[in-house]
């Protein structure tokens, strides 16, 4: 009889443990403000597009935007600039796995060398958008297909949690038109800096 008590006590502290991580992961992602990993509407658009042609992307970051109040802190600019050879870094990552799953229909990545000295003269920082005069630079400057802008905004809701967005855009550079978009919202525990 005991054995019976003990094993319902056991089960209900573990019910409750567990409803507790599932509590905390929610506050962590705001799932219904995210695009669902398999349904990214750029990363398919590559996959189609690597079937007719051939496709060269270059990654840049545009708009990194924090929270107003945070801009005079001392690291505000070492942050933002770190922030921003991050994203380049993860998205360049995951363009290159996401080559490798493609196999045969696969597609290139311009070298962040080349892709920095053609941005010397633009501010990135504060691009929304790609502007024409950029465009046009890559397609007489190199065999870039396609840009991938990347935006970047957060913002705090209180001293302990940020709500990162990230917004991608997908660019002909033939055209100018946004071929693909899409964008991520998370909620971190982390504090401003």
């Amino acid at each position: 009889m005991k054995l019976l008590q003990l094993l319902f006590l056991l089960s209900v502290v573990m019910t409750t443990a567990c409803s507790d991580l599932t509590q905390s992961y929610s506050q962590t992602l705001l799932a219904d403000n995210r695009t669902s990993e398999n349904e990214f509407p750029i990363d398919n658009k590559l996959y189609y597009l690597s079937f007719n042609q051939d496709v060269c992307i270059a990654v840049i970051t545009g708009k990194l935007k924090i929270d107003d109040k945070y801009q005079s802190y001392d690291g505000y600019r070492q942050f933002a600039d770190t922030t921003s050879s991050e994203l380049v870094t993860d998205y360049e990552r995951h363009l290159v796995g996401l080559s490798k799953y493609f196999q045969k229909h696969s597609f290139k990545l311009m070298k962040r060398h080349d892709v920095d000295m053609l941005l010397e003269e633009f501010d990135t920082g504060r691009l929304s958008f790609i502007p024409d005069d950029l465009r046009q630079k890559f397609a007489r400057e190199t065999p870039v297909t396609h840009i991938l802008l990347v935006n970047f905004s957060r913002g705090f809701d209180d001293r302990s949690h940020s709500i990162d967005i990230t917004e991608r855009q997908l660019v002909c550079v033939a055209t100018g038109s946004v071929e693909a978009s899409d964008y991520v919202k998370v909620r971190n525990s982390i504090s401003p800096f």
